[in-house]
């Protein structure tokens, strides 16, 4: 009877233990934060647009490379090494972020509100449409933002501008509010840069 104590003693010594290691590693864990660009960082967007008649825009697709189609962020720790920060992650899927962020700013600054997101039925087809491969979004081992996109504008079947941008902005390594404000400001430019090229064309 004496030794059936001890080994019942034992037990439920190891089982408090392996519940105050649970108890303690959920405590300690930090819950996963979740993040969104913007591509209007220092631009008004309020502004509300009148109906337009005018040209009809199609935004997308948008595409990404495989390394960034994920929801983690990533953060370049060298040149060719990256790491993936699993405690914060883009709310969304990063392309419909992107494409988001775009058709949310680009109506203000084009002045129309003729625009509509990928996919689109085949009817009524668009006059323009902005394409934008994303070949680097994520920041630096110093601690910069870089965005590099391949992009074009078309009319019907015919490509009427191809262009590859990139655009940096001081971020952190650290402070991840402060890496994603700058890659906001990074995707304000290709927007600001995709209006200068388009809004001409409209005329």
């Amino acid at each position: 009877m004496k030794l059936y104590s001890i080994k019942s003693l034992l037990k439920n010594i190891a089982l408090l233990c392996l519940i105050s290691l649970i108890l303690g590693c959920a405590k300690s864990s930090k819950p996963v934060e979740y993040y969104m660009l913007d591509a209007s960082v220092g631009i008004e967007t309020n502004q509300p647009l009148e109906k337009d008649e005018g040209p009809l825009i199609g935004l997308g697709p948008i595409r990404l490379p495989d390394y960034l189609d994920r929801f983690q962020m990533v953060v370049a720790v060298s040149e060719n090494k990256y790491k993936l920060l699993d405690g914060h992650r883009w709310a969304e899927k990063l392309d419909q972020n992107i494409s988001l962020a775009l058709f949310k700013t680009l109506p203000a600054q084009l002045g129309t509100d003729r625009m509509i997101r990928y996919p689109w039925p085949q009817r009524p087809g668009t006059d323009f449409q902005i394409k934008i491969d994303i070949l680097e979004l994520n920041i630096d081992e110093k601690g910069q933002s870089q965005l590099i996109a391949q992009w074009s504008i078309k009319s019907k079947d015919e490509t009427i501008l191809n262009k590859r941008s990139s655009f940096t902005a001081q971020a952190s390594t650290t402070d991840i509010d402060k890496m994603v404000q700058a890659q906001s400001e990074c995707l304000t430019k290709l927007g600001q840069e995709i209006v200068s090229s388009l809004k001409p064309l409209l005329k």
